[in-house]
């Protein structure tokens, strides 16, 4: 029995004590996260370095199906993707983290994974978070004990910026027959180089930078106009007199609808906010903001028009945001504000 149908079938003995079914191939999800590390994995300091965070994005019906099994199913899968590392000879910064995170436009089924580089102190934050989020969501951790509650963060705490190579105070992990936890991969076999994409299912788009929903949608550059629609007529008096009035258009609720874009000052890239809430950060939401720094927390940041203007208001989260530079819980916005969140900077802009 080849290594992916090990990992399956330790899965499916998960499931196999609950009641739920097995809502989409774990084999398939492996090996997805697999080509990932492969894709990820760089040369640094002449060793082989793998990507230590894996997010896989599932349907928000198979969330409710994974819910009494989170915690079995993520150290299944890392100890899959430890047990990769190690028959390929390659090293982690950190015990590589897997998390699970809901995508709204998935159907029931569909997955998407993908790796990152991140350092060892980020790595280790990200695992705090994750365990602090499983503990209010599920009563467990990841680890499957309790968490201590996350200390106050300190006022402007920022952490350092992500970078691929290892930080010099982290040296890179090796796993081997000897590592510590290594008993718990016995078992597994090499998972031959001809299994990868053997039957697999089409890649899985990678996630948008921005949800799908019309309330808030993706600019492709700074600068760039909307167009504006409209329309009027002007007749005489004499014309007037002759017909009769010109029905009133009705008014577009949408037309009055709160709008305002937040400029990416790294990449450039613009986002047009519409309605009067978005939620900023990690994980997809309805009408919410995408961003891709794990120094961002799942729910990071709300956005709100409270009917004269804008306010942000921290959730919670583990980094802190940032307005001008100012740490804050809450704050109202003016047109040019620069929110931090992360390692990410935003240009507010309030049309």
């Amino acid at each position: 029995m080849n290594f992916l149908n090990v990992f399956e079938d330790r899965v499916s003995g998960i499931f196999g004590t609950t009641s739920a079914p097995m809502p989409f191939s774990f084999k398939k999800m492996a090996k997805r996260a697999a080509h990932e590390m492969e894709n990820e994995t760089y040369v640094i300091n002449g060793v082989d370095t793998a990507p230590a965070l894996y997010t896989i994005l599932i349907s928000q019906e198979d969330d409710a199906l994974m819910q009494p099994v989170y915690g079995e199913v993520t150290r299944e899968t890392a100890q899959f993707l430890e047990a990769q590392a190690q028959r390929r000879g390659y090293a982690f910064i950190g015990q590589p983290l897997v998390r699970f995170m809901v995508d709204p436009s998935l159907k029931a089924g569909r997955f998407s994974a993908f790796a990152e580089n991140v350092d060892a102190r980020t790595l280790e934050r990200l695992r705090d978070e994750e365990n602090r989020f499983m503990q209010s969501r599920l009563g467990g951790g990841l680890g499957g004990a309790a968490t201590p509650a996350p200390a106050p963060k300190a006022a402007h705490a920022r952490v350092p910026e992500t970078r691929r190579a290892p930080s010099p105070g982290h040296a890179p992990i090796r796993m081997t027959a000897d590592s510590p936890g290594a008993d718990a991969l016995d078992g597994l076999d090499v998972m031959p180089d001809d299994d990868f994409g053997a039957g697999d299912a089409p890649a899985e788009p990678a996630p948008t930078p921005v949800s799908a929903n019309p309330r808030l949608s993706k600019v492709p550059e700074v600068g760039s106009s909307a167009e504006l629609y409209g329309a009027g007529a002007g007749i005489g008096h004499e014309q007037a007199a002759k017909r009769s009035p010109a029905p009133v258009p009705t008014a577009d609720p949408a037309d009055f609808a709160p709008q305002a874009m937040l400029i990416d000052r790294q990449s450039g890239r613009t986002y047009v906010v519409k309605g009067e809430r978005a939620i900023i950060g990690r994980e997809r939401t309805s009408g919410g903001l995408i961003l891709r720094d794990p120094n961002v927390s799942r729910r990071h940041a709300e956005l709100d028009f409270d009917g004269a203007r804008w306010v942000i208001t921290d959730l919670n989260s583990t980094n802190g945001t940032l307005v001008n530079d100012v740490d804050v819980d809450e704050c109202t916005l003016h047109d040019g504000d620069v929110i931090t969140l992360g390692l990410t900077n935003l240009e507010f802009r309030e049309n």
